[in-house]
């Protein structure tokens, strides 16, 4: 069984994120002025070079604008749709998320696990901005909950959703308001897995009530469905984990569209393997779906129309990915950041952020 969060760990954390300095980065040690202000684009969490954790505000290219402290490792951060907030959640087997106002990149408030949940990494905000979406898990059992705030009322849990399976990863929300998880299927322990013969992940949806609409899995049950993005229609896509024979490189991106069968994305056995049996971030626009892989140090890149694999690229530690005007871009934990216009060739700069895990677009 693991320790039970204290209360005088929820004071620490709390301590760290809102009292900490809050640090505003001017790129290449320019002067702030009205004429170089840069706007908040992006945002995701960071590594510092002495292995502190930050939560980030860039500008479009992906430079630090504000930087804030993090009690712990970050891993996705939520936006809000219509207030200049977002909130960054702690990496699984998390303990905080620290909602924050990217606009001045000040804190506003820390959330801490309740004794007996954890956080998985990801949340997602209502369509109208008024509750979060969490994915959740019971310490003990891993039993997947999605956990609701309400952002109105200072972030207060109103609500547990739960009975869709184990694991949790990720969530996402529909243009129509339903919810899509990324059920691993995964029993952990810490970060170690208990059950990888008997795992049941699954793909979610969810109404906002919290009511099953559909389940659908994978041929391979070791294929822990983790990652999620949509394409801003009715297709959803899922990146994996694979958690069988090490030896063996199965397909790790599927597409679905309610109501249908998961579709996979093609590619050969050692392209697969580049992958080294995990898919981090996924973005589409309408000709292609883009992943990204850190411990395989690459990204592939596929045609929505033929579902094959266009491109395979090297990039350090490579991260997060979201579509800016059409473009994609990704970044690395080596303080670089991709500019995929695919098919014409990618620009790469280097940025003032060791970038780590995922990014969102504001």
């Amino acid at each position: 069984m693991q320790p039970m969060v204290t209360d005088q760990t929820r004071r620490k954390l709390l301590r760290a994120a809102l009292f900490s300095a809050v640090v505003p980065v001017l790129p290449y040690g320019c002067a702030l002025t009205r004429r170089t202000v840069a706007r908040p684009a992006l945002v995701g969490c960071a590594v510092t070079e002495s292995n502190r954790y930050q939560a980030v505000v860039a500008d479009s290219q992906g430079n630090a604008l504000h930087t804030l402290p993090l009690p712990a490792r970050g891993h996705g951060v939520a936006i809000h749709p219509a207030a200049s907030q977002a909130v960054a959640f702690g990496r699984r087997p998390g303990m905080f998320m620290l909602v924050f106002d990217y606009m001045s990149g000040a804190p506003v408030k820390v959330v801490t696990a309740m004794s007996q949940r954890h956080f998985y990494g990801h949340g997602v905000y209502s369509l109208d901005g008024d509750y979060l979406y969490v994915t959740e898990g019971d310490r003990k059992t891993s039993q997947g909950i999605i956990g609701v705030y309400d952002v109105r009322h200072d972030y207060q849990k109103v609500a547990e959703f739960s009975g869709f399976g184990l694991g949790p990863h990720e969530v996402i929300i529909k243009p129509d308001g339903t919810l899509a998880i990324g059920v691993g299927g995964v029993h952990t322990y810490g970060r170690t897995a208990l059950n990888a013969d008997t795992m049941r992940p699954s793909l979610t949806y969810m109404s906002s009530q919290g009511k099953i609409l559909e389940q659908v899995t994978l041929g391979d049950h070791h294929l822990s469905i983790r990652h999620l993005a949509h394409d801003g229609a009715d297709t959803v896509l899922c990146g994996q984990q694979y958690r069988g024979t090490p030896d063996d490189y199965p397909a790790l991106i599927t597409m679905h569209r309610p109501g249908e069968e998961m579709i996979t994305l093609k590619a050969e056995p050692e392209s697969w393997a580049r992958f080294n049996h995990y898919v981090a971030s996924i973005a589409a626009t309408d000709k292609w779906i883009l992943a990204t892989s850190p411990p395989g140090n690459c990204y592939g890149i596929w045609s929505k129309e033929t579902l094959e694999l266009v491109e395979l690229a090297a990039l350090p530690d490579a991260s997060g990915v979201v579509v800016q005007n059409g473009v994609f871009q990704i970044s690395s934990g080596a303080a670089k950041v991709v500019h995929e216009r695919y098919p014409a060739p990618a620009e790469t700069s280097v940025v003032n952020v060791q970038w780590d895990n995922h990014w969102s677009a504001i």
